[in-house]
């Protein structure tokens, strides 16, 4: 039994020692408050790099036993009553879900009016004034992270977005002489700016543009007139001849994610019946309708999203259950600078005209008949185009306080303003009434004793 023994005892002196003074190094990665077990035979003592970060003891010769204290790194050697010895590298990180709330705390940490704090296996999230796309993006991590406790304000002073919107049908043909096509421009719609040339001094020419004579001899730099003044005036002069059907103009105010609706038109009524048979009544809107939801962007560009439908009442399409509509419809998105227009066109309407001039009894006769009457088709094309102009402003803005003086002086004009704090001198009289009369026709048929409105001087 002892050879056995002093065998075994051997082999373990081997598998612990080392060769020509080289350390075997094993790595170990625990976590705060972790424990590892050792099963060592034979364990003379133990020794720890940094207590710190680990404490290692012994039990019954047999065992080591190691406890992970805090973030760090650490050695740990182990020695053999045979002299033998083996080292090893021991890392503590923080438990997992503690770490993944510090990760997530220096992601927060990322959006700007947000304060962060980690409470125990919480991140706490307070602030105010965030604008919509950063609260989106804290929205999106709340859907993640459940560690999340959401402390921040939804009310916050979002910027305001002033939508100038047009809406105009026009003619096929003036849609052409515009010198737009709206299918091969650019992304992003038209745009308004400076150009100059530092040699020529002379005004740049712009396709479409016209170059306006200046009482003055321009500099090295010259600006031009932008598209979107020069198609303002030339759908202002459409417009004024008649040639153009303004259908709406709209100028909606909204805050930066918040929706602004507008609705120009009426509605149709439906009838419907239930399962008892039972007549319902409905109504259905129909008009010019719009809806605007902009976005400003950290970069200063507004983002909008626009649905835009244009119905009217079809005529020639008639059902027991109400009027038919015919509709004209579309859902987008864009971006552009504040001052920048956008053009959404398209939405073509086809009319067709089929008028005969026939001369009455002639136009019966065989083969000659055609010779005393006459067809005349004509065909009608509208194209409908929305131009949206997004305008940063606020409270103070110059063009909201034309608006407000506009309003009060027109309110001035047309009211007359009440006198307030003013005792009225002549009080009207209680009317002094005999009885009914039923003959006395038409208008009141209680007969007063002398005025119908008698005033105590």
């Amino acid at each position: 039994m002892k050879p056995f023994r002093l065998l075994f005892f051997l082999l373990l002196g081997v598998y612990w020692s080392t060769s020509s003074g080289a350390q075997s190094a094993t790595h170990w990665l625990l976590h705060i408050g972790e424990m590892r077990i050792m099963e060592i035979p034979d364990v003379a003592r133990v020794a720890v790099g940094d207590g710190h970060v680990i404490n290692a003891v012994t039990s019954d010769d047999k065992e080591v036993l190691v406890f992970a204290r805090n973030p760090g790194a650490s050695t740990l050697t182990v020695w053999t009553q045979s002299g033998g010895h083996r080292t090893f590298y021991v890392e503590v990180k923080e438990p997992m879900q503690t770490q993944a709330v510090h990760e997530l705390k220096e992601l927060l940490q990322r959006i700007p009016q947000l304060q962060v704090s980690v409470v125990g296996d919480q991140v706490v999230v307070e602030g105010a004034q965030l604008t919509a796309t950063h609260r989106q993006q804290l929205e999106e991590l709340k859907k993640r992270y459940p560690q999340i406790l959401d402390l921040s304000h939804t009310m916050s002073w979002e910027p305001m977005v002033l939508l100038d919107v047009k809406v105009l049908e026009i003619p096929r043909n003036l849609m052409q002489e515009l010198g737009v096509r709206w299918a091969d421009q650019s992304e992003g719609g038209l745009h308004a700016g400076l150009a100059w040339d530092g040699g020529s001094a002379k005004l740049l020419d712009r396709p479409g543009e016209v170059v306006m004579p200046l009482p003055y001899q321009p500099g090295a730099m010259a600006g031009y007139f932008g598209l979107n003044a020069l198609l303002a005036a030339r759908l202002q002069a459409l417009s004024q001849t008649g040639q153009a059907v303004v259908l709406a103009q709209p100028q909606l105010l909204a805050r930066s994610g918040a929706t602004a609706e507008f609705l120009a038109g009426g509605e149709v009524p439906y009838s419907t019946t239930d399962q008892n048979g039972n007549a319902n009544t409905s109504f259905k809107p129909y008009g010019v309708s719009l809806k605007i939801t902009p976005f400003l962007e950290s970069s200063g560009a507004v983002r909008s999203h626009v649905d835009v439908e244009v119905s009217s009442i079809d005529p020639s399409l008639s059902i027991p259950t109400g009027p038919s509509l015919k509709t004209r419809r579309a859902s987008t998105e864009f971006n552009v600078q504040s001052g920048q227009t956008l053009v959404l066109a398209g939405f073509i309407s086809r009319d067709m005209a089929e008028n005969a001039y026939r001369v009455p009894g002639l136009h019966h006769i065989p083969i000659l008949g055609q010779l005393f009457q006459s067809k005349r088709y004509q065909r009608n094309e509208t194209e409908l185009a929305i131009f949206v102009t997004p305008y940063l402003v606020d409270a103070q803005h110059q063009s909201l306080q034309q608006r407000v003086n506009s309003a009060q002086q027109m309110i001035n004009e047309h009211f007359i303003a009440p006198v307030l704090n003013h005792p009225i001198e002549n009080p009207v009289s209680k009317v002094a009434t005999i009885g009914w009369n039923p003959w006395l026709g038409a208008g009141s048929q209680w007969q007063v004793a002398e005025e119908q409105y008698a005033v105590t001087p």
